[in-house]
């Protein structure tokens, strides 16, 4: 199984990817309910730094791909 830390690059690899920590800052900052999400969301709210989360999600969509 991978951890948090085996996807930690700087930017994310796909569009799906970008939308999960885009939504795990959501949960990380107050703006989403910890109930309205999955475990794993939860988990990488928790686990993550705000700065790392900001990273991923602040990535640009153009030239992404759907899904990796």
């Amino acid at each position: 199984m991978k951890t948090f830390s085996d996807y930690l690059k700087e930017k994310a690899e796909s569009k799906a990817q970008q939308r999960l920590f885009g939504l795990a800052l959501s949960v990380k900052r107050g703006d989403t309910p910890e109930s309205e999400v999955s475990q794993e969301v939860r988990d990488m709210a928790k686990n993550i730094s705000t700065k790392d989360l900001e990273d991923f999600a602040k990535t640009k969509h153009k030239g992404l791909p759907e899904k990796v």
